[in-house]
């Protein structure tokens, strides 16, 4: 017969093995405040499953960026939101930031995320753009998120539309009126494409929902094409 003490000590020992297990799924992928990008942090549950406030693109880039970002999250950042929106162009996050951008290696993370970047618009004023960001499956924390089911249905549905990404920015030829929900992230601006002039995104997008094609092809914002007032570290 175990004893409470034995009893108590194998709990541990399991529970001990199951967090490294989760803590080490999935390849490496990004680094900088990953587990909030992946919804994966200790406010995550609460985030991913709260009322889903409708907003627009304009409302979203509206908003003043913290002054200070770090590895938990800013209140801005707490809310679930819901947005109709274009696609206006995408990519594949598959080289570093460094690469991409012709920084420092050392004054951006090393590893590149593998994130679909998405630039949505405004349907009313498209001009008004910012990032949404879907995150792979495959990549550590990714892997072990509560939210794994919706992040990979996601993904599968942005492939199934848009086809095989690049690793540079495609503009569609068409844009796509879709249906948006995630919460709101702030980012650092590294020279990121399409990226709002606050730093904000929808970062993780927890469920997307494609409605029809509209018109002619919207051109996203080239970095440098915007002045940013975002969050620093």
């Amino acid at each position: 017969m175990r004893t409470p003490v034995t009893f108590l000590l194998i709990t541990i020992a399991l529970s001990g093995s199951a967090a490294f297990a989760q803590a080490n799924c999935g390849m490496q992928c990004g680094q900088e405040r990953w587990a909030i990008k992946t919804l994966t942090d200790n406010q995550a549950d609460a985030v991913g499953h709260a009322t889903p406030q409708d907003s627009t693109v304009t409302q979203l880039i509206g908003q003043t960026a913290p002054a200070k970002l770090t590895d938990t999250r800013a209140p801005g950042e707490t809310k679930l939101y819901h947005l109709k929106a274009l696609i206006v162009g995408w990519k594949i996050e598959a080289q570093t930031a460094a690469e991409n951008f012709g920084m420092a290696a050392s004054a951006v993370p090393s590893v590149p995320d593998h994130d679909f970047h998405i630039v949505i618009a405004d349907p009313d004023n498209p001009t008004n753009q910012m990032i949404m960001e879907v995150p792979d499956p495959q990549c550590q924390a990714v892997c072990s998120s509560k939210f794994l089911a919706q992040i990979q249905k996601v993904r599968t549905e942005v492939s199934s539309r848009l086809g095989q990404p690049m690793d540079v920015l495609q503009t569609l030829p068409k844009p796509w009126l879709v249906d948006v929900t995630g919460p709101a992230f702030f980012d650092f601006a590294h020279g990121q494409d399409g990226l709002a002039k606050n730093c904000i995104e929808i970062h993780p997008v927890i469920a997307l929902n494609f409605l029809s094609q509209q018109g002619n092809a919207v051109q996203p914002h080239k970095a440098g094409d915007l002045s940013h007032k975002c969050g620093k570290r």
